[in-house]
């Protein structure tokens, strides 16, 4: 009997299958033979049935973000900073090549100058430009419309604590200008407030000045001249604490991104997209623990009344002291201990709009971050950048006020401070921190 070519294909390569069904990598490679002589599609690769199953790949974030300085490599040793000298944050934020462009404030149309505010728009999906104010579209079809673009607002301008400003968004820039809001940290604490040696209770403002009341554009929260950026660490000023220097029941901490000195932008980098650049020298205590802390720990009526180790809390955390302390030590010997002893840490990302100026621990992970920023609603919009780092620090004698600590009465004798005593000497070369 003559069967017809078809078939004499068909049952050759069901004998090829059944005669290599146990071979390792045959049943694939003889799919695809029999899918090529029967005229059916080939089987995809292995790879691209996991890859399908998994779903498609993640697309790249609108913006990439790089925390420029410091530097940090997880597989090279963490680098160093002197706290008291004020090192640098740096930001970078490579818009997406694909963003429809920016917008500004101004008309005619042009790119933003220095002092001016831009708009790198990535959506508009209504096709209609409306974004949130100062953004000024009267007399244009879109005046009065919901704003539904995604986009990252910048300021070209330059802040510094106490230094009226007048330029990016206005909203931020009043916020930051009210102490409740974006001022320094104020605590319950004791001091001789008359000179008679005795302790009366105050209330203390701890970390780098922020200008106060002043139209600066400068503090703590969202930033007025790069809106959506949020940068934040899990130490000291970043946590936010009761007046009584206690954490909440689950963490929260603050927006940093308040304290860029300066703004500025490239309109269009070698691989054709606008980079917005951001930075500040680090004002000394923003990015360093808190510590209450009693120098003077002795029986009441002793003399002299300092004779055992300082008590402190560091980060609203309990009582303790510098583990084999023996004798009596202010701060300057304690304070800096604790300061060098753990690695510090900053995060940053950047939301659409206007980020938050503070950001809770929505999802209790133990971790303030992006995460959490979307689970409250807001539209992330750049990866999440963590860098790693050490710190030494400066001690008072060497001419550092230390505005991170105050004063607290624990043992009831009377004092909390102890005497300082300066060691004369001249200035020498001292090696740095490998």
């Amino acid at each position: 009997m003559k069967l017809p070519m078809f078939s004499i294909l068909t049952l050759a390569v069901g004998a090829a299958l059944a005669i290599g069904a146990d071979a390792p990598g045959s049943r694939a490679a003889a799919g695809m033979r029999a899918g090529s002589v029967a005229g059916t599609p080939s089987p995809a690769p292995l790879t691209t049935a996991v890859a399908a199953a998994k779903g498609a790949p993640k697309p790249p974030p609108l913006v990439k973000l790089d925390i420029e300085a410091p530097r940090y490599n997880p597989r090279l040793p963490l680098g160093t900073m002197f706290s008291s000298s004020g090192w640098p944050i740096i930001i970078r934020a490579d818009a997406s090549p694909d963003a429809l462009g920016i917008a500004t404030n101004a008309l005619p149309p042009v790119f933003p100058a220095e002092r001016q505010t831009g708009y790198v728009v990535f959506a508009d999906p209504d096709g209609c430009l409306e974004l949130p104010s100062p953004f000024d579209s009267t007399g244009t079809p879109c005046a009065g419309l919901a704003s539904d673009e995604t986009y990252m607002e910048f300021t070209n301008d330059v802040d510094q604590a106490g230094l009226p400003d007048n330029a990016g968004n206005p909203g931020r820039r009043v916020a930051l200008a009210v102490p409740a809001d974006s001022g320094r940290p104020v605590f319950h604490a004791v001091g001789d407030l008359n000179g008679d040696f005795v302790l009366d209770p105050v209330d203390v403002e701890v970390g780098p000045s922020t200008g106060e009341s002043v139209d600066d554009g400068f503090g703590y929260g969202a930033d007025d001249d790069f809106p959506g950026l949020v940068l934040l660490t899990p130490v000291g000023n970043g946590l936010v604490l009761d007046a009584d220097f206690n954490r909440p029941s689950h963490k929260v901490q603050r927006n940093l991104a308040g304290f860029l000195q300066w703004v500025g932008y490239e309109l269009s980098s070698p691989a054709l997209n606008t980079v917005v650049h951001a930075g500040m020298i680090v004002p000394y205590g923003l990015v360093a623990p808190l510590m209450k802390t009693d120098d003077c720990i002795g029986a009441p009526g002793a003399s002299p009344p300092c004779t055992e180790p300082a008590r402190f809390r560091v980060d609203g955390g309990p009582l303790t002291q510098i583990p084999g302390a023996t004798g009596p030590g202010p701060f300057t010997g304690s304070y800096p201990l604790v300061f060098e002893a753990p690695t510090y840490e900053l995060r940053a990302f950047i939301v659409s709009g206007v980020a938050p100026s503070t950001l809770a621990d929505i999802n209790h992970d133990g971790i303030v971050s992006a995460r959490d920023a979307t689970l409250a609603g807001y539209n992330v919009i750049s990866n999440e950048e963590v860098v790693r780092f050490h710190q030494v620090h400066g001690t008072f004698c060497g001419g550092v006020v230390n505005v991170n600590v105050f004063f607290d009465d624990v043992d009831g004798n009377g004092f909390a401070t102890d005497t300082i005593v300066c060691p004369a000497g001249p200035g020498r070369i001292t090696p740095i921190p490998k």
